[in-house]
């Protein structure tokens, strides 16, 4: 078995004849409305010809793991996109409507049969909502587990090693996820850099326990960073001096070093390949001629100069709103309130939105007596205000814009009351996308960080 990086957490398995894509991203236009982008580039990678592969496998929905242009424009018709089953049907709705290719759906904990002596296990997460599975990818000679997003129990994991009968070659781990709490909130700078740090040794902690309690041959600190390179979100970029909340792969590596981890790591390139029979690591050395983490902010910044033209027509291409956003703004409360009458009778909250730009306003909506209800905010405060342009309300109401991709994005900023007994930015997506409720946001079996 070789695996080549295709960058962030996408890579080609092959395997005798087999030839298979796992959660390629290589859009060059990133994700999330340009506002995530690959780290570092890997839009080169997009120019290749990919109808010779013989599989897709899927392990999450977000689109920096599922690149619906990829699934439309770059692969043969009649190539089949595997996906673990799930009780939700967001995945697979996301994938027919890019393409006609045919979907396989596998359920959790039962051996796959790519072809060839190839296999994929999907282990799901506990939580029943969020439609994100680890993969194990397996041939007589070799054993790739790719955590992908997930976060499995500390039983999952013992489960899968038990399976595996100890064997493991290579395990890609997730350091790095992105939450836009605390990134988009506007709390004092001390809260915000002890919020980052938490959040920072929790994920790494997670990957620490993972390479501990599963030890492979070879781990490999994957899946993120993204880069953020429109202007108004470059900042996200900085890692607080250790602090931040999203580490480089390099800076994971490092931790994952002092934190004890003494087996063999490697951090991987786009275009860097690994052979699982002898252990061999090919890094691409032309990768390596453009980037260095040694040299970061500098190819942030020409990053971010070579891909602002195409984020300024990108973001220039959205529709404007068409006229004032109160009254289709209100009707959309109106039925999600009809929609999740248990919700709304369980719920009490007050969330003012703020909405900057063309046709913008300020709104009021409370769900309280059992009612839902939008109004104009006029001189009341509130415990929580969200701040956003109208061109993304807009995309909203109009365009099927979720609310949890609008805040991957960033491209929010969330006030709220410290001393408020809960976050009614989570109590909101709640009522309004039950189905938000993923990884990033419920809480599965982790452990307990144990190093800072």
């Amino acid at each position: 078995m070789q695996v080549e990086f295709l960058g962030h957490a996408g890579v080609i398995i092959t395997a005798g004849k087999m030839r298979v894509a796992c959660d390629p991203w290589l859009l060059p236009r990133g994700a999330f409305h340009a506002s995530w982008f690959q780290f570092p580039c890997n839009h080169h990678l997009w120019e290749r010809d990919y109808r010779d592969l013989t599989a897709v496998v899927i392990t999450h929905e977000q689109q920096d793991h599922l690149d619906v242009a990829f699934l439309s424009e770059k692969i043969a018709p009649g190539v089949p996109v595997i996906i673990p089953h799930h009780p939700s049907r967001s995945l697979w709705n996301k994938i027919r409507a890019a393409c006609a290719n045919p979907i396989t759906e596998v359920k959790p904990g039962v051996d796959h049969q790519l072809g060839e002596g190839l296999r994929v296990l999907f282990t799901t997460e506990d939580t029943p909502i969020t439609p994100c599975a680890a993969a194990t990818f397996q041939t007589r000679e070799a054993v790739l587990i790719n955590m992908s997003n997930a976060r499995l129990s500390v039983k999952q994991r013992d489960t899968l090693k038990y399976r595996l009968r100890g064997r493991n070659d290579a395990l890609l781990v997730q350091c790095a996820g992105v939450d836009w709490n605390p990134i988009c909130y506007r709390h004092p700078e001390e809260k915000m850099l002890a919020l980052s740090v938490q959040r920072r040794v929790e994920q790494l902690e997670y990957a620490f326990q993972t390479l501990d309690r599963m030890p492979p041959r070879i781990g490999l600190p994957f899946a993120g960073p993204p880069a953020f390179l429109e202007d108004s979100l470059f900042r996200f970029n900085d890692d607080l001096g250790g602090k931040g909340i999203v580490p480089d792969q390099k800076r994971a590596h490092d931790w994952l070093r002092v934190r004890g981890y003494t087996r063999r790591l490697e951090i991987p390139l786009p275009g860097d390949r690994l052979n699982l029979i002898n252990g061999e690591f090919m890094p691409d050395q032309a990768v390596r001629r453009e980037f260095s983490f040694d040299r970061k902010d500098a190819y942030l910044k020409a990053y971010a100069d070579r891909m602002q033209p195409a984020i300024a027509a990108y973001l220039a291409n959205l529709p404007q709103p068409a006229g004032d956003l109160f009254e289709p703004f209100r009707a959309y409360a109106q039925r999600v309130g009809e929609a999740n009458e248990s919700l709304v009778e369980a719920l009490k909250m007050e969330l003012r939105f703020v909405v900057e730009g063309s046709r913008g306003g300020d709104f009021l909506v409370r769900c309280d007596a059992g009612a839902l209800t939008l109004e104009r905010t006029g001189d009341q405060t509130t415990a929580c205000t969200v701040t956003l342009d109208s061109v993304w309300l807009n995309q909203i109401l109009h365009h099927n814009l979720s609310w949890k991709d609008f805040f991957l994005s960033l491209r929010v900023s969330v006030e709220q009351d410290p001393s408020a007994e809960d976050d009614h930015v989570l109590s909101w997506l709640k009522l309004v996308e039950p189905q938000a409720l993923s990884d990033d946001l419920m809480e599965t079996t982790r452990e307990k960080p144990a190093h800072a």
